[in-house]
C-alpha cells in the first residue's frame, strides 16, 4: 500500500515532540521547532495556512517524522533511522509554488537534496549556517547592562512595520510573518527612554532560533546587538528552554559575537529556496 501524507493534530504533535528529548541536545532543533508550532496552535486554534503532516506508516510515527508547511516555509524532522521515509514524505509535497526550506538540520540535507534533484527543482539559494547553542542554565546567568537613556521591553505589533522594513530578508508577505512572531513568540526591543524610539531588536523564528537580530544604522557599534541577543537568551531561558541561533559562516561579526557570549557550535542547518514551477507566487500581507 503506497505511503501517504497524513495530517497531524495538536495532540499528535505533542506526542512526536517527546521523542526528540533523547540524546539531548542532538535533536533540539526539531524539539523547539515543534514546541513553537504547538504554542501557535494553542494560542490561536484558528491560525491559518499552517499544515502539519507525518507519513501513514507506523514506522514514520515511531521515528517522530513531521513535515510542517507554514505558508511558503517548510520545516521537517525525524530521528536518524528514518531518512528514507523523510525523503518519501518530501517527495509527496506540492513544490509547484516554490518552498523556503527553513533551518533544516544537517542530517536531513541529503533527503532534501535528493528530492530537489529528482523533481529537477531550480534553487534561488542554498545556504549552510552554523548552529549556535547555549544551555538554559548558562543563558539564565547572562548579564545584561542597559545603558542610561535606554530600556528593554517586548515588541508590540506596531513595531512590526519598522522591524520588517529594516530586515534584510523582507519580502512580499513578510510583514504578516513579523507581526505573528511578535504576537506569539518571545521577543525583545531596545528603546530610547525619552522618545520611545526602537533602536535594536530580536524576534524568535518558528524553528526556535533567534532571528531578525537588528540594530538601526544610527545606533550601530555600541554593543546593542549583543545586548538584545543576551536579553533574548535570558527570556528564552526563563521559559525553561535552551537557546539556539543560526549564523552564516561568512558573517564574521555575528559568529564572533555568539562565540564571545559563550554559545557553542553543535551542528549546521541549511536554508534552501526553490523557485516556483509554474509562474510566480507570493503570499500577500495579511495572510
Amino acid at each position: 500500500m503506497p505511503l501517504e501524507l497524513e495530517p497531524v493534530n495538536l495532540q499528535q504533535l505533542q506526542s512526536l515532540q517527546t521523542l526528540y528529548i533523547q540524546q539531548w541536545p542532538k535533536y533540539c532543533a526539531e524539539f523547539y521547532c515543534l514546541d513553537n508550532f504547538i504554542r501557535f496552535f494553542k494560542n490561536d486554534p484558528q491560525i491559518r495556512n499552517i499544515r502539519a503532516y507525518t507519513l501513514s506508516a507506523q514506522q514514520a510515527k515511531d521515528a517522530a517524522l513531521f513535515v510542517i508547511l507554514d505558508r511558503y516555509q517548510l520545516f521537517v524532522g525525524c530521528l536518524d533511522n528514518a531518512e528514507e521515509l523523510l525523503q518519501q514524505a518530501l517527495g509527496l509535497l506540492d513544490w509547484s509554488t516554490g518552498l523556503k526550506c527553513s533551518s533544516i538540520p544537517a542530517r536531513h540535507i541529503e533527503a532534501l537534496d535528493c528530492v530537489v534533484r529528482a523533481k529537477q527543482l531550480r534553487l534561488e539559494y542554498r545556504d549552510i549556517c552554523n548552529m549556535y547553542y547555549m544551555p538554559q542554565n548558562e543563558a539564565s546567568e547572562l548579564k545584561v547592562d542597559i545603558p542610561d537613556g535606554f530600556c528593554v521591553k517586548s515588541l508590540s505589533e506596531e513595531d512590526a512595520e519598522l522591524v520588517n522594513e529594516e530586515w534584510p530578508n523582507h519580502h512580499v508577505g513578510s510583514l504578516y510573518f513579523v507581526q505573528r512572531q511578535i504576537r506569539l513568540c518571545v521577543n525583545v526591543g531596545l528603546y530610547a527612554t525619552d522618545t520611545q524610539e526602537l533602536v535594536a531588536w530580536c524576534i524568535r523564528l518558528q524553528g526556535g532560533f533567534l532571528g531578525a537580530l537588528q540594530v538601526r544604522s544610527t545606533h550601530k557599534r555600541r554593543g546593542f546587538g549583543s545586548l538584545v541577543a543576551k536579553e533574548m537568551a535570558r527570556r528564552i531561558a526563563a521559559l525553561g528552554q535552551d537557546v539556539m541561533a543560526l549564523v552564516n559562516p561568512e558573517n564574521q561579526a555575528s559568529n564572533g559575537m555568539f562565540d564571545k557570549l559563550g554559545f557553542k557550535v553543535i551542528d549546521q542547518c541549511v536554508w534552501l529556496r526553490t523557485e516556483p514551477v509554474a509562474g510566480e507566487f507570493t503570499w500577500p500581507d495579511g495572510q
